[in-house]
């Protein structure tokens, strides 16, 4: 008896689908070995991507080789959420994820994993890569945890010293500025703010609000509510996107300005006005609009409202770390209050299991203490 495979005739149309698709098969795979698997990528804020080969990176923009067109592409630094490098190891790209999330520990833990053997051959931009992610996240744990101030500062100034022309230079101005403002060396951390002055629009915005964010560390709320609308007032091109975020974010800091200011009412018809002008998909520029919104009502008394602010951040737009365990450490506090002890309880253990490091969270574990 013959088996029914045997019986099995191939269908008149393969032959043909198989005469068009594996040239098309063979193509692909011929332009991957030509081109490799794993081009650079620039990938933008408004999460598209350019990938190729970097020909340049500076401080001000990044320039990308299109692999099949030769055309070269510059795309600014304002407009870069992070760029990977076709040769670089998968846990040295993870980690730099991870230290962008605010993640400065895993980040550390990831590092770990890049064995000499992986950077055996790297180009001279992975091994600076390399440098920049371990400095960068070294500097951020301490100013999350304010140990180790010392060592975070050395290895940042480091990496800049050695690659003053990096595309990392103003992220890396920013984190060392945050870093001596935990240290209290507020003079210090302002003219490390000042480099930012030398980037596009948008940087000249984020440089004037991280100048007021000192202020208000401080206790000056009336000059730092002044510095941030001076900030939200800076000149640049109605069309220039990336501008006009960092100008809502400095309206955001005004507005935590009044809420300290007694203002509560200003400072929430602020807020609304923010989240109204934000785009639906900006989710990071969301969950900040909610935090300070949650912060706002609860200056003003209104604590059922913060709550609901404070919600829709966990539940919503739980996208941006600083935000989220903001949100959790106000859910804690604000459920303990309204006599839900067990919703209070999963805040505070979602808070402390997700972001061990971050400040809200020592925050927490202090008020339960006192």
């Amino acid at each position: 008896m013959r088996s029914p495979l045997n019986t099995c005739r191939m269908p008149s149309w393969l032959p043909s689908i198989a005469g068009r698709v594996l040239p098309a098969v063979v193509s692909v795979l011929t332009s991957a070995a030509v081109f490799g698997q794993t081009p650079d990528r620039v990938r933008l804020l408004d999460r598209t991507e350019v990938s190729g080969e970097i020909v340049v990176a500076s401080p001000n923009e990044i320039e990308i080789k299109d692999q099949r067109s030769e055309e070269v592409k510059k795309v600014p630094i304002d407009r870069i959420r992070e760029v990977a490098l076709a040769d670089e190891p998968d846990a040295l790209r993870n980690a730099r994820g991870m230290l962008f999330r605010g993640e400065a520990t895993s980040a550390l833990q990831e590092l770990t994993k890049v064995q000499d053997a992986d950077l055996q051959g790297a180009s001279d931009r992975v091994l600076a890569e390399m440098q920049f992610v371990k400095a960068a996240a070294l500097a951020r744990q301490a100013t999350l945890t304010g140990t180790g101030l010392a060592e975070g500062e050395k290895a940042l100034r480091d990496f800049v010293g050695k690659n003053p022309k990096t595309h990392h230079f103003y992220r890396s101005a920013e984190i060392l500025g945050d870093l001596l403002a935990k240290a209290q060396k507020f003079p210090d951390a302002a003219t490390v703010y000042s480099a930012l002055e030398k980037g596009p629009a948008a940087l000249k915005v984020r440089a004037a609000s991280a100048k007021a964010g000192l202020n208000f560390a401080q206790g000056k709320f009336a000059e730092a509510l002044e510095d941030f609308e001076n900030a939200a007032k800076v000149q640049t091109d109605p069309k220039d996107e990336a501008s006009a975020q960092q100008k809502l974010e400095a309206s955001l800091g005004a507005a935590r300005c009044l809420a300290r200011l007694e203002k509560g009412g200003d400072a929430i018809a602020m807020i609304q006005q923010v989240v109204k002008g934000a785009d639906p998909e900006e989710r990071d520029m969301l969950s900040k609009a909610y935090a300070v919104l949650g912060d706002a009502y609860r200056a003003a008394g209104k604590e059922q409202d913060a709550l609901i602010a404070f919600l829709t951040v966990d539940l919503v737009y739980n996208t941006q770390p600083e935000s989220h365990a903001e949100a959790l450490f106000n859910l804690a506090q604000l459920w303990d209050k309204a006599q839900n002890p067990e919703r209070a309880r999963q805040a505070k253990q979602m808070l402390e299991t997700t972001y061990p490091d971050s400040p809200w969270t020592k925050k927490l574990a202090g008020a339960a203490a006192s």
